[in-house]
């Protein structure tokens, strides 16, 4: 496990925290309730310092389907033994879609003034590495057409993100 993986809950997760069925030990309920598909594991274990849990809590709820990963580590972090095996056919593919998705909206939106996050967005190798381009994103297009017009644009871009 990477520590730069972001993991979030699935359905599975989700009904566990609201039922209680697998009677969970708390420290793993605690970490699965912090689990927001947002922070890295890292980041994740940092807040959950009181619960001294280490990444391997992750890989037991992930064996017991309440978690899944959601975005590997970022390009610069990939392992030799993650970029032997290489990303799947479907990622390559949601990859290239979502990168020329958010070129369009840059090239429409935001014009000459996108320049620079369109450099920013060709040097981009992953999904990872979009997840954490959306939101520098988001803001210019906050900052230029609003936040009203921004909000379905980011929304699909997220939506797409997601998917699996």
């Amino acid at each position: 496990m990477n520590l730069d993986d972001i993991y979030a809950k699935t359905e599975r997760g989700l009904d566990e925290l609201r039922t209680r069925r697998m009677n969970l030990p708390l420290q793993l309920r605690s970490l699965l309730i912090m689990i927001d598909g947002q922070r890295t594991v890292a980041q994740t274990i940092a807040r959950a310092e009181v619960l001294a849990v280490g990444p391997d809590v992750f890989e037991q709820l992930a064996k017991l389907g309440l978690i899944e990963r959601r975005f590997g580590a970022r390009s610069a972090a990939t392992t030799p033994a993650e970029a032997a095996t290489g990303p799947s056919q479907d990622d390559v593919q949601r990859f290239l879609a979502l990168q020329k998705e958010m070129n369009g909206v840059i090239g429409q939106h935001l014009g000459l003034r996108g320049y620079g996050l369109m450099l920013r967005l060709q040097r981009a190798s992953n999904l990872r590495d979009l997840h954490d381009f959306l939101p520098d994103l988001a803001q210019a297009l906050v900052k230029r057409i609003g936040v009203d017009a921004t909000a379905p644009i980011v929304d699909g871009l997220e939506n797409a993100l997601r998917a699996h």
